[in-house]
């Protein structure tokens, strides 16, 4: 699994996991994929000097009126952004909105990893000044 999902650098809080040793922590597997879409997910596009295509535009969709048209604008900037990463079944994203308000959005984000039989979740929470994501339990696909 960790062939076809990755290892990678444990980050969190934006920032690296060292153990007392001083060695950096590793992810690797689904716990790597779930890392790299979150970061993906929760970056805004354009904030990466040398990468400014990577991440999401979210902020375009903050204060806007939750219409059926911004909301499927924003599922599918959100499906393409996790199906852009080559470790997912492309057309398996599913997303939810499950609150927009002036002020705050959040969605519920289903995908299938490639190689796998449990899908991944996350939850995202998009704000002004705090974007967040995380994990939830996985399902069977």
């Amino acid at each position: 699994m960790e062939k076809y999902l990755g290892i990678d650098m444990a980050i969190s809080n934006q920032d690296f996991n060292v153990k007392p040793s001083g060695d950096i922590s590793a992810v690797s597997g689904r716990s790597c994929l779930a890392q790299d879409l979150l970061h993906a997910l929760t970056t805004p596009k354009g904030s990466l000097l040398w990468h400014p295509d990577y991440g999401m535009d979210v902020y375009k969709f903050l204060k806007m009126p939750g219409t059926p048209i911004n909301k499927l604008q924003l599922q599918q900037e959100i499906k393409r952004t996790v199906e852009a990463d080559p470790r997912v079944e492309i057309g398996s994203t599913q997303v939810t909105i499950a609150e927009w308000d002036m002020n705050k959005i959040c969605c519920k984000v289903s995908t299938q990893p490639i190689s796998e039989g449990h899908r991944l979740n996350l939850v995202l929470g998009y704000g002004m000044y705090d974007i967040s994501g995380e994990v939830v339990t996985d399902e069977l696909a």
